[in-house]
């Protein structure tokens, strides 16, 4: 059973019609990345799913139930999380505290010390507010309240946009960890190299519609990344 399947999923904006029939499936485990170019729709995907499109039409299925007419914090409370582009910290807020606001949420949250075991980088700065924070060390803010809320299923859009290339390796450290602790995680980056590196399938959204998809290496070898971004395809190498 997939983690969170689609089927003809459509979202509009008004008369805009953003997404055109997209079928998407996410297993436990797995990290799926959605490439394509700015105003593709991929931001809008992932509100879609997470209950935040002003309309939406088709299939949604969170571990084999509809969500059709599920509200975003019973999506939540279900284990489907979103790391938005446009906040990433409650910056008056120490790093603990951001973690405990996140624990509220939720029956039972990840102890604090536990998620310092995961984001060791963390522990020397629980106190400090998180708004003093480097953008990198905010984004692993970010991550840490996920993994306080125990999510099944992180979606994460751009999270190392502007970071610098230690803390963009980190990241994807950690979305690797994540899913082998059974987390499926759906990327939409424009890393391209840290899409490629941590993903183990990969969609190309195009004008609201998935045009192409496959494994990173068949991704590379059948020219995707340049038919459809403009990338030439040893860009990881």
């Amino acid at each position: 059973m997939a983690a969170l399947e689609l089927n003809g999923l459509h979202a509009f904006y008004g008369k805009a019609h953003i997404l055109q029939g997209v079928d998407l499936k996410l297993k436990a485990g797995s990290v799926v990345g959605i490439l394509g170019r700015n105003g593709a729709g991929k931001t809008t995907l992932l509100r879609a799913i997470m209950g935040l499109a002003p309309r939406v039409e088709g299939d949604l299925k969170l571990f084999g139930s509809s969500v059709e007419n599920m509200p975003t914090d019973a999506r939540a409370r279900a284990g489907l999380a979103l790391m938005s582009q446009d906040m990433r910290v409650f910056p008056e807020l120490s790093v603990e505290e951001n973690c405990r606001t996140a624990a509220w949420t939720v029956p039972e949250p990840m102890p604090f010390e536990k998620v310092l075991t995961i984001i060791p980088e963390l522990r020397d700065h629980a106190r400090r507010p998180a708004g003093r924070l480097s953008g990198g060390q905010q984004q692993l803010v970010a991550i840490a309240r996920s993994l306080t809320v125990r999510c099944k299923i992180l979606m994460m859009d751009e999270p190392t946009e502007g970071l610098m290339p230690s803390i963009v390796s980190r990241i994807g450290e950690i979305v690797r960890s994540l899913a082998d602790n059974s987390v499926a995680v759906l990327l939409v980056e424009q890393n391209v190299e840290l899409t490629l590196s941590a993903c183990t399938h990969l969609y190309f959204l195009e004008k609201g519609k998935f045009v192409a998809e496959g494994a990173p290496q068949q991704v590379r070898s059948e020219g995707m990344l340049e038919r459809y971004l403009g990338v030439h395809g040893d860009v990881a190498h």
